[in-house]
């Protein structure tokens, strides 16, 4: 089979760091064009990873029918029209998170995806970690039992990119779609997708004034288990930290680093694998993991993959969580 012949969309540094780099090392694929406004970064990107057609704009990169899919990598606001325009112009396509910055413009995707006949999948690259892998496989094979409550937190001491606020995406810049997004995707795919009955969240904004730089989110499924979230570029403290920790019936996970324990008779044991501990070198295998998924999901192999239609369910608690922090009170979905 032909490698898929994939145009980028965006040149900053999540292209320039992690998708450039990592799609000249993955079979199966070939990086044929890549737009960018600023000029005289396109051409320092084109002659660095030898491609050939540079455009200025998405809607010149769009227009070339010798494209097969797209992977977009610019701002959060601009990947719904952009994934759109792709779609009307029969390309599969690849989105960096957040997909949308509404459940709206998450289901309007997944309708034109339907219409078009193609393809749209977010990036999620912890899904694709080693640890979050492994803990996956250990929850199918029922070694926690049934999971009835999830615990997760994610603070950082500044954005994973720099936070530009304007009048109409004042709203939707915050913490909340850069690394809440990422624990509820987690919770709910681990899970396997429950119904949620309801949302509360209480929001704070004491750094970035304009945008939430704190998400507390506590979700109830439709059996009665309960994911506690918490989200922040804001908490006085020295270093970042990411905890995920899952309570079953019959054991308890545990990460960052993956510990698991599974209870027999009156005593609970290890189930704890041997594995690489270096956080740097999970989170750039996540990616590389990530993006030789995509390219075999549009060769038609099978393999699990954030599809748009997974998002719209996480997009849902986004909006959720958004309107309960508004209302200061629960949401019932």
């Amino acid at each position: 089979m032909e490698d898929i012949r994939l145009g980028v969309i965006g040149g900053g540094a999540i292209a320039q760091i992690i998708h450039l780099p990592l799609l000249k090392k993955i079979s199966g694929v070939k990086v044929v064009a890549l737009s960018e406004l600023d000029n005289q970064r396109l051409q320092i990107l084109g002659n660095q990873h030898g491609i050939q057609k540079l455009h200025s704009t998405p809607e010149e990169l769009l227009k070339d029918p010798d494209i097969d899919a797209v992977d977009i990598c610019t701002s959060s606001e601009s990947h719904f029209p952009i994934a759109l325009s792709a779609l009307n112009a029969g390309k599969d396509v690849f989105i960096e998170k957040p997909p949308t910055i509404s459940n709206g413009e998450c289901e309007a995707l997944a309708k034109a995806a339907a219409e078009k006949n193609k393809v749209v999948l977010a990036a999620m690259n912890n899904r694709f970690r080693a640890d979050f892998m492994m803990l996956k496989s250990y929850m199918i094979d029922k070694q926690l039992g049934d999971v009835f409550y999830i615990n997760a937190a994610w603070h950082k001491k500044e954005p994973s990119t720099k936070v530009r606020v304007s009048s109409k995406t004042d709203s939707r810049r915050g913490v909340m779609l850069d690394l809440g997004i990422v624990l509820i995707d987690l919770s709910l795919w681990l899970l396997d997708f429950p119904k949620i009955s309801g949302v509360n969240a209480a929001f704070f904004s004491r750094r970035f004034k304009k945008v939430e730089d704190t998400a507390l989110v506590t979700l109830r499924t439709s059996t009665g288990a309960m994911i506690r979230l918490d989200s922040s570029w804001g908490l006085q403290q020295p270093d970042e930290s990411f905890k995920f920790e899952v309570y079953g019936t019959n054991g308890t996970a545990t990460l960052s680093p993956l510990l698991l324990h599974h209870r027999v008779k009156d005593e609970l044991v290890s189930l704890t694998p041997v594995q690489n501990s270096k956080f740097e070198n999970v989170f750039k295998r996540s990616y590389e993991t990530e993006l030789t998924n995509f390219v075999r999901f549009l060769k038609g192999m099978k393999t699990d993959v954030p599809t748009i239609n997974q998002m719209c369910n996480v997009m849902k608690i986004v909006d959720a969580s958004y309107l309960s922090a508004k209302r200061e009170s629960a949401v019932k979905l």
